[in-house]
């Protein structure tokens, strides 16, 4: 299998490649890359995001999960 990767502003260009590539019976994928620029408003409202944290007092006690796990592997080991 050979993959080639062709970029184009050029909506045109792509619909001849497109039509070439049914032609010939060959699988292709179209992709569309924007790439978008970010604000300064917006990194810093993500850091303050970040800055906030999460609560994962819902997730119990890690080091209880972790012996239970332990447990577990040792059983299936000894079984």
């Amino acid at each position: 299998m050979t993959r080639i990767i062709i970029e184009s502003n050029n909506k045109k260009d792509v619909l001849l490649i497109k039509e070439l590539a049914e032609r010939l019976k060959i699988k292709y994928e179209v992709q569309d890359l924007i790439k978008t620029e970010k604000s300064e408003s917006d990194v810093i409202n993500y850091y303050k995001l970040i800055d906030k944290g999460v609560d994962v007092s819902n997730y119990g006690d890690p080091s209880l999960w972790q012996k239970n796990v332990r447990e577990d592997s040792r059983a299936l080991r000894n079984a």
